[in-house]
């Protein structure tokens, strides 16, 4: 049963409202917007570790590394015990060196529309990867900047909640900790 706060299984919402529901998405987001000076972007040096401690094991930071014909290459510089829980050990390494390939470009798209527009958004998504189909995300994604405009990184708050009630969800799914 697909929770309808979720786009159906295999879509992706864009909610460029900010308007997060889960309670990690939220506190990352409201820590974003509390970063951010005017108009501008926050950078990641704005960024302390010991502010997010309540909701730090759900931070990733995404890194662009140019690649051949234009197409940015998505780095995953930090990812939180939270995201990794699902998507295995990804910390410091490539996008396409832990995904299959119609996942990677389900990411890519992702991360390609945000540091496209430059501002942030929340993201819903069903969990497709190793067929996790018990499982959606809410992720706060936002950009992070060089002198408080060009996008150098991507932040973002991963969250995720059980959207049926599978057997095979890990205890900290059933418990509500992934959000």
């Amino acid at each position: 049963m697909q929770s309808a706060m979720f786009p159906p299984r295999g879509g992706i919402d864009f909610d460029w409202a900010l308007t997060a529901r889960l309670p990690t998405a939220i506190a990352g987001r409201d820590y974003w917007l509390s970063k951010r000076t005017g108009e501008g972007i926050p950078s990641r040096g704005d960024l302390k570790p010991t502010e997010m401690r309540t909701f730090l094991t759900h931070v990733g930071l995404i890194e662009n590394k140019p690649a051949s014909l234009g197409k940015r290459h998505y780095f995953i510089r930090q990812a939180g015990t939270r995201w990794e829980d699902v998507f295995g050990k990804m910390t410091g390494r490539f996008i396409d060196e832990f995904l299959p390939p119609e996942i990677e470009t389900r990411w890519q798209s992702v991360f390609d529309q945000i540091w496209d527009a430059a501002r942030p958004c929340v993201v819903r998504s069903s969990i497709l990867f190793q067929k996790k189909s018990w499982l959606a995300a809410e992720m706060f994604i936002a950009p992070l900047g060089d002198a408080g405009s060009d996008v150098s990184m991507l932040f973002m708050c991963f969250s995720v909640e059980s959207v049926s009630n599978d057997i095979d969800a890990p205890a900290w799914v059933r418990s509500g900790a992934g959000r």
